[in-house]
């Protein structure tokens, strides 16, 4: 039976969710036994007792606990304690001992993680019962004279387990150290008493009310919707003209680039017309399209600057300069340019450094790798001009941008999401994040990923919470595709359509620098009629809070709107601002963090019926 019985215990307490003990303030009893180790230096009239004893103590009192939180509570436990033991001499001589003491232990409970069990510890303070010793054969007890409050350090391990709503068994494994000794009186000291005890605790709990238990968190749910009732796919001949950073970065303590960047062996293999239409993969050119024309205008001369991050590099003017000689040695031995028009300079950081400072350390990295570079300047500014790229039946999409409203309804945290895009099965693109989504998510149509025709553009929005569950929304949008031979067939009418991201902004900045407003004047402008509609679109790198780049990108559009517009008032502009949350460019590359910071303008003029 006692088998069984011990069996029903154990298995109760680790199927209840939570003993009482831990829940509620509770009142109880316990017993204990166990040992009590003796270290006496005893220098007595019949002998000198200075051997290890130990004795067979035992305990009873009763208890209260006070919880605290989840993982904290309070406890305070008195009662009696018998801790004695038989001393021998050195002469072998028996002295037994009876050691009573009234203990009063206050404690602080620590639970361990979610589980039953718990670990006590705090200081124990004993109150002599009366202490005595007698020699063996003896019947006289002899007092032991001047005896010490007992002062101990106590801790353990205990197991709660429930055997109902509000009573909770409790065994314990426990142990006092001693600070104190017996007794004050210097022929009876140091005489130290350690006891270690298995205590079995029952205790009640002062349930006020019953406890409902918590209601199981409802799985989240989703509701997505587009934002626009239908997207357009058109065949264009587009000219886009992509920027030209003037830099080049370097990796951490390297003095050669990064390796995305693309060489050339010799410039007979380069070709200006082969680069696809996309900022990134031009400037990844950047070192052949300026040797490029460095050979086509010899009168221009180029400043490289080298520069360090000021930072992780300290400020290494010799690296800097190292730097900045590669670029100078590959445009001489590649390119053919004449080593005086190359002038090298140092800086130990850049004259308009990026995040560097930033406290965010995601910031301070990537402004880090910004600042790692070699800045051209040249004496000529067509050497670092826009490149013009141009190609038929190029697809252009309106809207450029994607919308779609999010409303997410969770009782637990969502801890990702994810937007699939697809069509006739096959993945278009996948936009993953962490936590919560935005209340809008965007894409910017990658048009020439999408298929030929009026295939419908499917989306499934996914987000998941802490709990690992899911909930997604699907739906499609219509997608109405004009080709170039449906345009001749139906006669519709055809227009150009010309894009610049000339615009590039410095870190943190809607300044139109002389530069950029040069770019404007000469380059777009001259694409701006009275009957153009001129889409300007602000964006910017992921560096910094999302809500201030969202406001950053829009004063950036406005700010290329109110010069145009000062100037072709009659056009008709549409400004929008996306700051991060549509990333025109791969942001682990320092090219395309640059790329990012910029004003997309569309230009889109009628040509007159076919």
């Amino acid at each position: 039976m006692l088998y069984v019985w011990i069996a029903v215990v154990i298995s109760t307490g680790v199927l209840s969710a939570q003993p009482s003990l831990r829940q509620w303030t509770s009142l109880g009893v316990w017993g204990a036994a166990g040992a009590n180790f003796h270290v006496p230096q005893l220098q007595l009239p019949s002998g000198t007792y200075d051997r290890s004893a130990t004795g067979f103590g035992w305990g009873a009192g009763g208890s209260a606990t006070f919880p605290l939180g989840s993982g904290v509570g309070l406890g305070i436990r008195a009662g009696y304690a018998a801790l004695g033991a038989t001393l021998r001499s050195t002469t072998d001589v028996q002295l037994q001992s009876a050691v009573h003491v009234v203990e009063l232990f206050p404690h602080a409970l620590l639970w361990l993680g979610r589980s039953h069990f718990y670990v006590p510890f705090g200081m124990e303070v004993g109150f002599s019962g009366g202490s005595s010793v007698r020699e063996a054969g003896q019947n006289a007890w002899q007092d032991v004279p001047q005896q010490a409050v007992r002062l101990a350090i106590g801790g353990g391990l205990g197991w709660a387990i429930p055997l109902g709503q509000s009573t909770t068994l409790a065994p314990e494994l426990g142990v006092r150290v001693p600070l104190t000794d017996v007794s004050s009186a210097a022929q009876w000291k140091p005489w130290k008493i350690t006891h270690a005890r298995l205590a079995l605790g029952l205790h009640f709990g002062l349930v006020s009310r019953t406890r409902e238990p918590e209601p199981e968190p409802k799985a989240p749910a989703l509701a997505v919707s587009p934002e626009v009732s239908r997207l357009q796919l058109e065949e264009v001949r587009l000219t886009e003209y992509v920027p030209l950073l003037p830099y080049v970065f370097f990796a951490e303590q390297a003095s050669t680039p990064i390796a995305e960047y693309s060489s050339v062996a010799s410039k007979g293999e380069f070709a200006l017309e082969r680069l696809p239409i996309e900022a990134l993969q031009v400037n990844r050119s950047v070192l052949d399209i300026v040797g490029k024309r460095l050979a086509e205008y010899p009168t221009a001369r180029l400043t490289l600057t080298g520069t360090t991050d000021g930072r992780r590099e300290g400020g290494n003017l010799q690296l800097a300069r190292q730097r900045a000689e590669w670029v100078r040695q590959y445009l001489v031995t590649t390119w053919g340019i004449a080593p005086e028009r190359l002038v090298v300079q140092a800086q130990r950081y850049p004259s308009k450094p990026s995040a560097s400072r930033s406290t965010v350390a995601e910031d301070r990295r990537d402004g880090d790798a910004e600042n790692r570079r070699v800045e051209l300047s040249a004496t000529l500014p067509d050497v670092l001009a826009p490149v013009p790229l141009t190609a038929d039946n190029q697809r252009i999409a309106r809207p450029e941008v994607l919308s779609w409203a999010v409303r997410v309804d969770a009782e637990v945290p969502i801890v990702s999401w994810e937007l699939s895009l697809s069509q006739a099965g096959e993945v278009v693109e996948v936009l993953r994040g962490q936590g919560q989504p935005e209340a809008s998510l965007r894409w910017r149509v990658a048009a020439a990923k999408l298929r030929a025709g009026e295939l419908p553009l499917e989306y499934v929005v996914r987000i998941t919470d802490a709990r690992g569950r899911t909930a997604q929304a699907v739906g499609s949008i219509p997608v109405d595709y004009i080709s170039s031979f449906r345009k001749q067939s139906e006669k519709l009418p055809d227009r150009t359509v010309t894009r610049f991201s000339l615009v590039l902004f410095d870190f943190d900045s809607d300044a139109l620098t002389p530069e950029n407003q040069r770019v404007l004047e000469q380059l777009v402008l001259p694409f701006v009629q009275a009957n153009s509609t001129v889409r300007i679109t602000g964006y910017t790198d992921r560096i910094g809070e999302r809500e201030y780049n969202n406001d950053l990108s829009l004063r950036r559009a406005r700010r290329v709107r109110d010069f145009l517009a000062a100037r072709v008032p009659a056009a008709r502009y549409e400004v929008a601002g996306y700051g991060e949350s549509v990333l025109l460019f791969d942001n682990e590359s320092p090219i395309g963090r640059q790329l990012c910071r910029t004003v997309q303008i569309t230009i889109e003029t009628p040509t007159g019926s076919p």
